[in-house]
């Protein structure tokens, strides 16, 4: 027997912060995800869930050789085509947004910027490994942000290939809709603004780049592979593994 899990999702995803093609438009029933009675995640070989259900690191050992090759593919493929994405402004030359908001006064903490592609895609594709949909940038007051990872995603509605098997998962969030709308957070106390419905959002895919298969295709950054490789520095690194905004 299987329970739905709404209300603890919804307080996770506060705490968190952060196919084929033509598939029809998931339902507004509000019915998200669903985990053995008892359980707190996912299986090692599921390939998607909430966020909060699947395990920060993929279980290597569970795929094939021939799946650990497609993902090491996918990788390098992203690696290449990133080599002109490292900076803001070669980002924003590439049709990414880079924009954000002011930081608030005093505001010190390090923060991931994930800078969405402006353009979406034209083509029937579902998945393209060179064409994410944002770049992650990590951003400290005072240093120049760092390309850390890259995001893919899918529309609503479909389901994203893993084509590593169980190292490319795809993890969702919960959002708040309105018809076809964009979803959106929560509200502060976990509700839904008035005419909006709870729903699980479009399966996102993260690839951060490190140099091993666990920690690239990790759902959230990586964070003590990332320092120990010098990405990541600074109040980065003094307390890894925070659960920072992504």
């Amino acid at each position: 027997m299987r329970r739905v899990v709404v209300a603890a999702v919804v307080v996770l995803l506060l705490v968190l912060g952060g196919g084929s093609t033509g598939a029809a438009p998931a339902p507004s029933s509000g019915v998200l995800c669903t985990l053995p009675d008892g359980a707190k995640r996912l299986p090692a070989s599921a390939r998607r869930g909430l966020i909060g259900h699947l395990e920060q690191y993929p279980e290597v050992s569970l795929t094939t050789p021939a799946q650990r090759r497609a993902a090491q593919r996918l990788l390098d493929t992203l690696r290449e085509r990133a080599a002109r994405w490292t900076s803001l402004s070669g980002a924003r030359r590439a049709g990414f947004e880079t924009r954000t908001s002011p930081r608030a006064s005093g505001d010190r903490l390090p923060h991931y910027l994930h800078a969405e592609r402006l353009r979406e895609r034209t083509d029937d594709r579902v998945f393209d490994p060179g064409r994410p949909k944002a770049l992650i940038f990590a951003r400290e007051p005072g240093r120049a942000a760092v390309l850390v990872g890259a995001m893919y995603s899918v529309q609503r509605g479909e389901h994203g290939p893993s084509p590593g098997g169980a190292i490319t998962r795809w993890h969702s969030h919960l959002v708040c809709t309105v018809g076809h709308k964009r979803g959106l957070k929560p509200r502060a106390d976990g509700t839904c603004p008035p005419g909006a419905v709870a729903r699980q959002g479009s399966e996102m895919m993260h690839v951060w780049f490190t140099n091993d298969l666990r920690s690239a295709f990790a759902v959230r950054a990586p964070e003590p592979e990332l320092c120990r490789l010098g990405r990541l520095s600074g109040a980065f690194c003094r307390n890894p593994g925070s659960r920072r905004g992504m």
